[in-house]
């Protein structure tokens, strides 16, 4: 199928004005077959981002083609055939240094890791600046792009599809409403990071790009990770939000582990947390972890389910003084 006719089709599923404006493009590989693996890569759902470099646009004059968030697009094979349809939900531009572990993860390619995604763009970008005075650096800006699949021909979308994402105010709203009804519920912000002392959400999404910057000292903690928002696609809501930790605190070893999360309480017994923390549990492969460590307060009876149906085995039970709280500790195998 041709991308005028898989464009047409999806329109006419989809309920999208045919003149909608979309690209249509190839992933760049070093031969057929890696352009079609990456295709591949997508329609299976294990790719989910790109990357480009901004001053290749600068040098061909084309700043005003950087992708943005909204953008369709058609994602061809090596052969010229239409694929499916993708569409931008978060683009942001970050020095090669700064570039998240989640956006590599989000790249799906070779073991995920953010290692592999440097060894893998460097060589890339060195590619494309061949013949220019530019070199790759630690402050190359790179172009970071997150999608989903709107359509692939013949198959039926997920009603209930999560999306993850990085904190942006692009969901400042649903922050903000995310937020506020767990006040109102007095319910506990597990995997929240620090949005319940932060009404600002501008701060509170700056704060999530800081811990996530691989680039960074250490804190006084010690500690790095992602916190990822859970967006159900079909209206945008966030249902959830999660810390995932792929460097630990002495804290986090002894008591509280690789993942904390929460689910909004209006969607709660949805089924919501068990695909969140399967989620966490599949990136934290991406760092070479062979267990998650989790942990939940012994009559938390919802999130003790959610550990056993992701195979979490009972380690012990720790008191946590500073908290004055008993933990029950849980190894859950990657």
């Amino acid at each position: 199928m041709n991308e005028k006719e898989l464009w047409k089709k999806f329109c006419e599923k989809k309920n999208v004005d045919i003149d909608t404006p979309y690209e249509a493009w190839a992933f760049g590989g070093v031969d057929d077959k890696e352009t079609d693996d990456l295709a591949e890569l997508v329609v299976t759902g294990k790719k989910f981002g790109t990357a480009s470099a901004l001053d290749v646009y600068e040098l061909e004059g084309a700043l005003d083609e950087i992708p943005k968030v909204g953008d369709y697009s058609v994602i061809l094979n090596s052969s010229d055939e239409a694929v499916c349809v993708i569409r931008d939900t978060d683009v942001y531009v970050r020095d090669f240094a700064e570039v998240p572990p989640f956006h590599a993860y989000s790249e799906g390619e070779g073991d995920r890791s953010l290692e592999y995604w440097r060894q893998a763009h460097r060589k890339f970008f060195e590619e494309e600046f061949e013949g220019t005075d530019l070199k790759v650096t630690d402050k190359t800006r790179v172009i970071c792009e997150k999608f989903t699949v709107e359509y692939i021909p013949g198959q039926e979308a997920d009603a209930d599809e999560l999306i993850f994402v990085e904190p942006t105010m692009n969901y400042a709203k649903e922050i903000d409403a995310y937020r506020q009804e767990m006040i109102d519920a007095d319910s506990s912000f597990d995997g929240c990071f620090s949005m319940k002392r932060m009404p600002d959400i501008q701060e509170f999404v700056d704060y999530c790009v800081g811990w996530a910057n691989p680039s960074r000292p250490a804190d006084k903690h010690g500690a790095w990770g992602t916190v990822l928002l859970t967006i159900r696609k079909s209206d945008g809501r966030m249902v959830g939000c999660m810390q995932v930790h792929n460097v630990l605190s002495e804290r986090m070893k002894k008591y509280t582990g690789h993942v904390g999360y929460s689910v909004r309480p209006s969607e709660r017994r949805k089924g919501y947390a068990k695909r969140m923390l399967e989620k966490a549990c599949d990136y934290l492969r991406s760092f070479g972890f062979e267990e998650a460590a989790v942990s939940c307060l012994p009559d938390n009876v919802a999130s003790k389910k959610t550990i056993l149906a992701n195979g979490g085995e009972f380690v012990d039970t720790v008191f946590l003084e500073e908290d004055q709280v008993n933990l029950e500790r849980y190894r859950i195998a990657l």
